[in-house]
């Protein structure tokens, strides 16, 4: 009886995988580095791809891109309510994600009244809204890059110390370089799993 119901089980289970793809085979430009990261925040309704068939992993991540990605894991929608942030230059139906993030302290506007919703967002500004959003901490703020301003220093350290990123080399961070869709991913996927007391095992990225 225990062999028949073993078997039955594991039919069931192979048809339930056979019947659920990988939500990234649905994008032509995900790579096996990204696929697991990309399934998990396009599972997770984190994200959405650019076209119905590509991620837009090598693209520059747009500040409101990352907004809204950042709001979603944070548990925040569309029916949130916040105070309005006062930018000009972000469309209203994603005004949710960047009030509710600015409401938090989690991100804040290039210019006064602009959020600078169409630029690309940095590394450096990517280090500084994921540390804020999963209130990660450093011990001490020794960094070795010597191209991290004082503005990101804490940030760029709390991510290092908990495992979300690295620097390019032993002394760039790489802060002003724009930072990829597909990267993106990968740290919200890694600051996703430390806050649930799980951080999950993926490729180091610089």
């Amino acid at each position: 009886m225990k062999k028949v119901l073993s078997l039955s089980l594991i039919i069931i289970l192979l048809s339930f995988t056979l019947k659920t793809p990988s939500t990234s085979a649905a994008f032509s430009d995900v790579s096996d580095r990204y696929q697991v990261e990309v399934d998990y925040i396009v599972g997770a309704k984190y994200a959405n791809g650019i076209t119905a068939t590509k991620f837009g992993t090598d693209s520059p991540i747009k500040r409101i891109d990352a907004a809204v990605i950042v709001a979603k894991a944070m548990g925040f929608d569309e029916n949130t309510k916040s105070p309005n942030a006062g930018f000009t230059d972000v469309p209203k139906n994603r005004a949710w994600a960047v009030n509710a993030l600015a409401n938090k302290g989690i991100i804040s506007g290039k210019n006064p009244g602009k959020y600078g919703s169409a630029d690309s967002m940095t590394r450096s500004e990517m280090a500084k809204v994921i540390a804020e959003a999963y209130e990660l901490k450093a011990k001490q703020e020794n960094i070795p890059f010597t191209d991290v301003s004082p503005r990101f220093k804490t940030s760029v350290a709390a991510l290092v110390e908990n495992g979300i990123t690295q620097g390019k080399t032993n002394t760039s961070f790489g802060g002003s370089d724009n930072i990829s869709r597909g990267e993106f991913a990968i740290f919200i996927y890694r600051a996703d799993g430390l806050s649930k007391n799980a951080p999950p095992e993926v490729e180091d990225v610089s």
